[in-house]
């Protein structure tokens, strides 16, 4: 009595401890938890009217419905201590209730406490059952519920009391409105029966044979049977799990030794031999599912486990130890053999083999347990704050866990097949895989017209991917390929980690040109070649980057208004037309045209995008040069609306921008120009880097050209003297190890420089080379690399002389083409 009185509080006290171990970050730790604490919380708000009537889903015999006790116990608790905390520590009390309930069951069973202890030590401590019992999961409960019925099972087993067997029924009750696992204690109870009342079987058998196959007619002929068992089977996770997955969540001890036991445990009683049955069962169901094995084998498995390793294990170690050194020789032979019968040998591999499974809970709880990250809080903070509270959000079927706990919007696959279940009519297995696979096709499918049809069937407002899903192929050659550019999706958020678009059924701007300009005339190389990257609604180039490309399509307006004035072919104008409005549309709310792979609020891209749009008549322009004007500093061009500290690149290339669109206040760029200045080496480069110089250099280039400083002029001058150095004879670029390793934009930016400079030959020598050499089809970006081109030619020679100078080399140097 005095051991059960100090181990048993140690062995609570210890199970409590290390069930808070999964939340020690305080975030909840598995994707379930954000579900049942947002069910829990929807009760809390909605009250328990909003449970459903539905008997089968109360019970959780529905495919894919919870029993509701547990949650209705969640708000109780919670609106006595409105708190978070509450969802960390509640999961530690109901599982470590669920530890002292087995140790009950174990004790009944064993009739010995110290058995009792080490099988409920082994449970405690066994990986799954940890898990099982550490997180805010109607099975946490359901576990105390089952530890608990199993005691009265015993009871009545062995005694067989009707007061026991009334009590089984009641907890019995309050464990089916609890977890569906009173379904997997039903099917533990039928096998710890069948060996119990196995000579009352055995005599019987051929009525048991007229039962079963009386089930299964019913089964197959009764609509209601088989829809409700039929699919809570098909529900069942199915899998191949190996063996070391065994070993790894049941328990190296747990599964070796309650394996071993098993012939010594079917020669004692009927309910151990029911034991026996029980976990050989479960665990070659747990082969298949994990449902069975996780925890369900474990719970047998200890107690098998605890009493073989008293009764034959324990007993053996001294004589084992002491019988397999008696036969060494040599020196120091009988220091050893004196050693090996010293009784603290013995009892220091006890000691290892009962410490063995508390310190693989205690791995298994910390590492076992992963939390599913938030990767983006801003993001879901800013669902909370500008979405409807119905809203319904498409994200990745795993991201509906997060999306749901964490800003309590709809998803598509989830909520159907969990809140749907839980707050309305449960739906079918079939209709809960339409769901799932649906919403694959709406993220991978290019079949736009049937991604458009199935956001509409269930209701879709908006679109939620992150960078980890950004990185999922099908998703980013899927819906995030043409969803920058469809006008049926406008973005509303993005900060380089998440985006998110808001989808428009009925979009005011459609689709007006889908297809391609046909042309003839003079300047048919440059626009046949341009027209291959028509999208029906913008110009995208052959790449994998972000397909809005807003600044190319700005400078497309240019091209194409100049081309229009050149030839006054009305398709330049409506495309011209066209293009003004899809940006003004596809905008964001802020005056910002994002960019990348998840896309940035780059301050960048939204000033190349307004500066071709400078002189045109653009809805959005001042917008666009509010933004602008917001992220500057007295020192640096903010980067993204985040940025602290700018950049030496970036406040090159966008000091010029600035300037041209009259935004640059005096201070900034006095100390920017300054700064540029300041970094420049005594050789001309900047930090001895060719890319770096080239982007610096030619952006002061274009500074000088609108100021016509000086002071600018001669660090041009500088730069251009040492990029000479970096070139060949030829005029290819030293660095240029392999064919194309730079694009002919990189030597376009180059020749412009060395005109600012007035370095004639370099800029002949750099031409030439573009000429010799240029082919769009060697380009990565072939539609980026011409209008760059056409962009840095403007600078240096005019824009008439620049559409001429591309279209001579598409002429020579034209893009494959495919009949």
């Amino acid at each position: 009595m005095k051991k059960e009185s100090l181990y048993l509080p140690l062995l609570l006290i210890s199970a409590f401890i290390i069930r808070l171990i999964p939340h020690r970050t305080l975030l909840l730790a598995t994707y379930d938890e954000y579900l049942h604490r947002d069910i829990t919380l929807r009760i809390v708000t909605q009250g328990i009217g909003s449970i459903p009537k539905d008997i089968p889903s109360l019970i959780g015999l529905r495919a894919y419905s919870y029993p509701p006790l547990f949650h209705i116990i969640g708000a109780a608790f919670y609106k006595v201590f409105p708190s978070n905390y509450l969802f960390f520590v509640l999961p530690a009390v109901y599982g470590t209730l669920a530890v002292f309930g087995f140790y009950l069951a174990f004790k009944e069973l064993t009739e010995d406490k110290n058995r009792a202890l080490l099988a409920v030590t082994l449970l405690a401590f066994a990986p799954n059952f940890i898990y099982r019992t550490s997180l805010y999961i109607p099975e946490n409960l359901g576990l105390f519920l089952f530890s608990i019925s199993l005691l009265f099972l015993i009871r009545f087993m062995k005694s067989r009391k009707l007061s026991s067997l009334l009590v089984l029924t009641a907890v019995m009750m309050v464990y089916m409105l609890t977890h569906r696992g009173w379904i997997f204690f039903a099917m533990a109870a039928v096998l710890l029966f069948a060996s119990y009342l196995w000579p009352f079987i055995r005599k019987n058998l051929h009525y048991f044979v007229a039962l079963a196959v009386l089930a299964l007619i019913a089964y197959t002929q009764v609509s209601f049977i088989q829809s409700t068992v039929g699919e809570l089977f098909l529900r069942l996770q199915r899998s191949e799990v190996s063996f070391l997955g065994y070993f790894k969540w049941i328990g190296i001890i747990q599964l070796v030794f309650g394996a071993i036991a098993s012939p010594y445990y079917f020669k004692k009683d009927s309910i151990r031999r029911g034991f026996v049955l029980w976990a050989w069962a479960f665990m070659l169901a747990g082969g298949i599912s994990f449902r069975f094995r996780d925890p369900y084998a474990t719970i047998p498995l200890s107690v098998m486990a605890a009493e073989y390793l008293i009764d034959v294990v324990f007993p053996a170690v001294g004589p084992f130890i002491r019988s397999a050194f008696e036969g060494v020789k040599g020196v120091g032979a009988e220091w050893i053999k004196g050693i090996s019968r010293k009784r603290w040998v013995t009892s220091l591999v006890i000691l290892l083999l009962l410490v063995t499974p508390l310190v693989q809970g205690a791995y298994g709880a910390y590492k076992y347990v992963e939390a599913p990250t938030v990767s983006d809080k801003e993001a879901y903070e800013w669902i909370v704050q500008n979405t409807p509270e119905n809203a319904t959000i498409l994200v990745w079927w795993d991201m509906g866990y997060l999306l749901i706990g964490n800003t309590h919007r709809k998803d598509v696959v989830i909520w159907k097949k969990v809140y749907q279940g839980f707050f309305g009519e449960a739906p079918t297995v079939r209709e809960a895989g339409q769901a799932y696979t649906d919403h694959v096709i709406m993220f991978s499918s290019n079949q736009r017209e049937w991604a458009y049809y199935l956001m509409r069937k269930y209701n879709v407002s908006y679109i939620f991917v992150d960078r980890k899903r950004y990185s999922y192929g099908f998703i980013r050659y899927g819906l995030m390929e043409y969803a920058p550019y469809d006008t049926h999706f406008k973005i509303e958020f993005c900060n380089g980690g998440s985006v998110i678009y808001r989808f428009i059924p009925e979009p005011t701007l459609k689709m007006e040109q889908p297809f391609p300009l046909n042309y003839t005339g003079n300047y048919s190389p440059l626009v046949n070649f341009l027209e291959k990257f028509w999208t029906g609604y913008n110009y995208a180039d052959f790449d994998t980057r972000y397909k809005a490309y807003f600044n190319l399509n700005a400078w497309m307006v240019d091209l194409y208004s100049r081309l229009y004035q050149k030839t006054r072919d009305e398709a330049f104008s409506a495309r011209t037309d066209w293009l003004l409005r899809w940006l003004s549309y596809k905008q964001m709310d802020n005056g910002a045209f994002p960019w990348g792979i998840p896309p940035n609020d780059f301050t960048l891209y939204t000033a190349y995008t307004l500066e071709p749009l400078r002189g045109v008549n653009f809805d959005g322009k001042e917008r666009s040069l509010k933004l602008l004007e917001s992220r500057e500093r007295e020192d640096y061009f903010m980067t993204t609306p985040k940025d602290e500290k700018g950049g030496l690149v970036t406040n090159a290339l966008m000091l010029p921008v600035y300037k041209e669109l009259g935004i640059l206040s005096p201070t900034t760029e006095r100390n920017i120009v300054a700064q540029l200045l300041n970094e420049q080496k005594g050789d001309g480069s900047w930090n001895n880097n060719l890319g770096t110089t080239i982007a610096v250099a030619s952006s002061l280039a274009r500074y000088y050209q609108l100021t016509g400083n000086e002071t600018v002029l001669n660090a041009v001058r500088k730069a251009a003297e040492w990029m000479t150095g970096e070139q060949e004879e030829s005029g290819k670029l030293k660095a240029e190890k392999y064919e194309y390793t730079y694009s002919r934009a990189t030597y376009a930016q180059m020749a412009y420089i060395y005109h600012v400079a007035g370095l004639k030959d370099a800029e002949e020598r750099t031409l030439n080379f573009i000429e010799d050499t240029f082919d769009p089809n060697k380009e990565v970006h072939p539609l980026d690399a011409v209008l760059t081109m056409y962009r840095y030619f403007g600078y240096a020679y005019g824009s008439d002389r620049a559409i001429g100078m591309i279209n001579e080399l598409l002429k020579a140097h034209p893009l494959l083409s495919f009949s």
